[in-house]
């Protein structure tokens, strides 16, 4: 009887296993956790699918390549190494849940996703052929083209929220618009067209901006960064941002050579530190009169005759202000100073003609003033580092980066307050 029971249980897993098997090559549309196509002949077999569930790569040595029919992927959808692939569509496509990956297609020139509105991310990478990307999305968490010869993104225009937008190195692109008004984590656009225009006056909000090597940039109804933003080695000639009024850490603006006009008639605090550094047709720097709070260093050089900071009352940082300008002032800033408005441990400013400093120390033994005075030093100067790291990050990626101006400041503080322990040992 036993044994009896023992075969009529073999033979019941057999039936179900098979008939298991028999609807999973029935039913095309589901094809497990992955599945890959090298010929037209594999796509073909989707035509009937309204819903592919799974994910599905593309890869092999197809010419050109299509799916047709299909509306819904439930999975990615990921073509490369496809090295022979011209083109490439999917136009009744409207949502993927998962990740649109198009990478490494050496010839690839054309990508349709004519009806393709949802997607979970999109990453567009090394398609050195490639001239255009047609979708109509909507919604997106994560964008990011690289290395490619995108001559526009019309096809990400529509969005209005993503978790992260990264535009960079795409040599043909000189025009960035789209109508996002949040940005939940990062958006960025370096080193693409020498002339780029970037035209984002639907943005509200963004967690983090940072712009190199662009020609000019439009963020109209900007009112605020949750962390930090970067204007770094750019061309544009004026950095407009009138409805801003905090950010949230470091805002850096550095080594834009064409800059004349800066205009931040609502800035009203900087969380972290602020640097303005080696602008070198910026010499009015009026843009700030509104700001009260820097939660960091204040770092700022270059050749400006004016900076108005009329409404500062509090960096939590040290400062060092440096200026060629024979015509600056630096009485404002030693009056803040006294005032103890400035609460870091180092103050410099200096102009064409002279140079004010001091280097606090709450110790008067003529020992303890040494190691107080080089200990002092060191601090600031990884103060004026940790203030300049967020923008400096955003800019090593690319090997077109210029550096930051920051990294001046450490140096020059550093040589300043060696300067004064040397000084504070001989008195």
């Amino acid at each position: 009887m036993q044994y009896k029971s023992t075969v009529l249980g073999l033979l019941a897993a057999s039936s179900a296993a098979y008939a298991a098997t028999a609807t999973s090559s029935a039913n095309p549309c589901s094809i497990g956790s992955k599945a890959t196509a090298t010929a037209q002949t594999d796509l073909d077999a989707f035509a009937s699918c309204k819903t592919i569930t799974g994910n599905l790569t593309v890869t092999g040595e197809l010419g050109s390549a299509a799916i047709a029919n299909v509306q819904k992927i439930d999975g990615s959808l990921i073509i490369k190494n496809a090295t022979q692939l011209v083109s490439f569509s999917a136009d009744s496509i409207s949502e993927i849940t998962g990740s649109l990956e198009l990478t490494d297609l050496t010839i690839l020139t054309t990508a349709s996703f004519g009806s393709l509105e949802t997607v979970n991310s999109i990453n567009l990478v090394t398609l050195p052929a490639i001239s255009t990307f047609n979708s109509k999305l909507s919604s997106a968490d994560n964008i990011y083209i690289s290395d490619t010869t995108l001559e526009s993104i019309d096809g990400f225009s529509v969005l209005s929220e993503v978790n992260t937008f990264n535009i960079n190195n795409n040599r043909f692109l000189t025009s960035i618009q789209s109508s996002l008004e949040t940005v939940s984590d990062a958006l960025s656009f370096q080193f693409n067209g020498d002339n780029t225009t970037i035209v984002l006056d639907n943005l509200i909000w963004a967690n983090n901006i940072t712009l190199s090597d662009v020609a000019s940039a439009s963020f109209k109804n900007l009112q605020s960064v949750n962390a930090s933003l970067g204007f770094l080695n750019n061309s544009l000639e004026s950095i407009k941002l009138n409805n801003l009024s905090s950010v949230g850490q470091t805002f850096t603006i550095s080594y834009n050579e064409d800059l004349t006009d800066l205009e931040l008639d609502q800035l009203t605090k900087v969380g972290g530190g602020l640097v303005v550094a080696n602008n070198t047709n910026l010499v009015k720097i009026d843009a700030f009169k509104k700001l009260q709070t820097i939660g960091g260093a204040l770092n700022v050089l270059g050749k400006f005759g004016t900076l108005d900071l009329s409404s500062l009352k509090s960096v939590r940082g040290a400062a060092d202000v440096e200026t060629t300008s024979s015509n600056f002032s630096c009485s404002p800033l030693k009056t803040l100073q006294k005032k103890g408005a400035i609460q870091g441990d180092k103050f410099v400013c200096k102009n064409g003609a002279k140079s004010s400093s001091k280097v606090i120390s709450s110790i008067s033994s003529e020992h303890k003033a040494k190691s107080t005075s080089t200990s002092d030093s060191a601090s600031s100067s990884a103060s004026a580092t940790d203030s300049a790291s967020s923008a400096s990050g955003s800019s090593s990626s690319s090997s077109k980066s210029k550096g930051l101006a920051a990294a001046n400041f450490v140096e020059s503080s550093s040589i300043f307050g060696v300067f004064a322990a040397v000084v504070a040992a001989l008195l």
